[in-house]
């Protein structure tokens, strides 16, 4: 983040006309940011400056550990995302949200910390059923912070050859030194799974190994997320890197109601209704109401009005109560 006083300077400058004060600043404010070894946001910053056309998603192309395919067919490993969900765009229970929001303080204040001796939370565990915020709330730690992340492409991670995959996760830790990211290993079971697994061959072992050495000897400023929807499969030595775990568990009634209301904001119409169909969504996840509200969006938007009625809702919700019988009945 750009000091106070630079962020001043940049305002009043701007605020006064002054061109040549405000490119100064601008500039100093990049300095800065490498100084802080955010090569990347202080390459943005520097693009946006001098007028350079680029696209939302940041190019990495000369950055990218790639490892090549039987085929020959460069994979990327990550992709480097800028995130713009914030906490005003999620729906969660206050423990979840202070959790969170310490972490980002921690990182906010991580100079401070290091220099009484003490490290910041930095190495985080996410678990619980599928659909119920981990990759979300990854997103909005990265948005909130300010900084992008990395999210790690297990399809491409993950190698049928023998020893590639340990080597594709040292790639992407080697790639975590170079700037700040919010690292997120989504369906870390993949790679974490139990060594003592009588089902699984030698190579799991290799993997596991290579990820706890690497996690150890990681002294980035960077955030690590790991998140599952199988922690029960996870190797046991795997828990104990993490500094925190966060349970991510089905929303209540309440946060059902509340991500209804929130969702649907921009149109007009009963969203109290809602409320008398929670008692048919108990085994609802957050991504299940989601749904719902993007069906009765696009309803909305096919239709050309702005507002919903009971009858949309009913619509909605009986279409995602079949969706989620066939899941249950299929897992």
């Amino acid at each position: 983040m750009a000091r106070a006083d630079l962020l001043k300077k940049l305002f009043s400058s701007f605020n006064n006309n002054d061109r040549e004060s405000f490119l100064k600043t601008a500039h100093e404010i990049i300095a800065d940011e490498r100084k802080k070894n955010h090569a990347i946001l202080a390459d943005d910053l520097e693009m946006v400056l001098n007028g350079a056309q680029k696209s939302f998603g940041h190019s990495m192309s000369t950055m990218k550990p790639t490892y090549l395919s039987k085929s020959g067919k460069e994979e990327r490993l990550v992709e480097i995302i800028y995130p713009d969900k914030y906490f005003d765009d999620v729906i969660l229970p206050q423990e979840k949200m202070l959790q969170l929001s310490e972490v980002i303080k921690e990182f906010q204040n991580w100079d401070i910390l290091i220099s009484n001796g003490v490290a910041p939370i930095n190495k985080l565990l996410f678990y619980g059923p599928p659909g119920c915020g981990k990759t979300l709330c990854a997103n909005v730690l990265a948005a909130e912070i300010g900084i992008p992340l990395m999210y790690v492409r297990f399809d491409a991670l993950v190698s049928s050859y023998l020893g590639e995959t340990a080597s594709n996760i040292r790639k992407v830790f080697d790639l975590a030194k170079s700037d700040s990211f919010v690292i997120l290993f989504d369906e870390f079971d993949a790679i974490g799974r139990s060594r003592s697994d009588t089902s699984e061959h030698g190579e799991i072992k290799r993997v596991v190994n290579t990820f706890l050495q690497q996690i150890d000897c990681f002294r980035g400023r960077s955030i690590i997320i790991a998140a599952t929807n199988f922690e029960q499969s996870l190797d046991y030595a795997i828990w104990r890197r993490f500094d925190d775990t966060i349970k991510f568990d089905l929303p209540s009634n309440e946060e059902k109601l509340n991500l209804f209301i929130l969702r649907l904001k921009q149109f007009n119409g009963p969203a109290h209704v809602f409320e008398s169909f929670l008692n048919e969504t108990n085994s609802f996840s957050y991504a299940d109401v989601e749904n719902i509200c993007k069906t009765i969006m696009r309803g909305c938007i096919l239709n050309g009005k702005r507002t919903y009625s009971k009858k949309d809702i009913e619509f909605a919700v009986e279409k995602q109560k079949k969706l989620v019988s066939l899941r249950r009945s299929q897992y």
